[in-house]
């Protein structure tokens, strides 16, 4: 088994219950309520925060050109291996590869 396979495995088991978690029921009991948490209440000036993002607020998909990108699939899955043993996403694997590279080539700051 490889490293990354044991380490996604490790990952994705379910923990083992400790009997300090585990409540037993019998039949005859009611089922236990969970505690309910206080409800905050908002002053009356406040308004409710929008769900749309604000207009003024610059996303990555607005200020960036879009690409389409075919790799091998030994390339992809060791970007992703790569990705998963650092914590960080793929794309920020692939975007730290391009700005070295253009970097390399005497390009720097476009990234």
């Amino acid at each position: 088994m490889s490293k990354r396979n044991a380490a996604l495995e490790a990952l994705t088991k379910a923990p083992v219950p400790s009997s300090s978690n585990v409540v037993e029921l019998k039949a005859d009991d009611p089922a236990p309520v969970p505690a309910a948490r206080p409800v905050e209440t908002a002053s009356p000036g406040a308004t409710a925060p929008s769900s749309r993002p604000n207009s003024d607020h610059k996303t990555v998909a607005s200020s960036a050109a879009r690409s389409m990108l075919y790799l091998p699939p030994k390339a992809k899955r060791k970007f992703k291996e790569i990705a998963f043993h650092e914590n960080r996403k793929e794309h920020d694997v692939y975007m730290e590869a391009l700005r070295e590279y253009l970097e390399r080539r005497g390009h720097k700051g476009l990234l």
